[in-house]
């Protein structure tokens, strides 16, 4: 999320109110994590969505205005470039097989 913001493309068509509530959330996150290493995967799961909720009328609002060619800015279909920092996967979607944690390889 915080490439996307920096992104020169998305950063012109952004409203500077957008960008500030967005950057003050994720810093507010962030820091949350932080300083709650040891929450429940269900805490952590409430912050996501928070933020979430938060980007995705902004994100969408800056997809209808370019007329939604091209896929949308920084890489958005449908959740933020690389996750949250330092909250991992939390069972979304696109959870793969090591969403679980490590994974043993079968060796002949």
């Amino acid at each position: 999320m915080r490439n996307t913001l920096d992104d020169p493309k998305f950063k012109d068509q952004m409203k500077e109110a957008d960008r500030t509530k967005v950057e003050k959330a994720v810093k507010e996150i962030v820091d949350w994590v932080d300083r709650n290493p040891n929450a429940e995967l269900e805490e952590y799961e409430q912050k996501k969505k928070e933020l979430e909720e938060l980007w995705k009328p902004i994100i969408m609002n800056i997809y209808g205005q370019s007329g939604g060619a091209g896929g949308m800015p920084g890489g958005m279909p449908g959740g933020m470039p690389g996750g949250m920092p330092n909250m991992g996967n939390f069972g979304g979607s696109d959870a793969g097989p090591s969403s679980g944690g490590p994974q043993i390889d079968e060796v002949d």
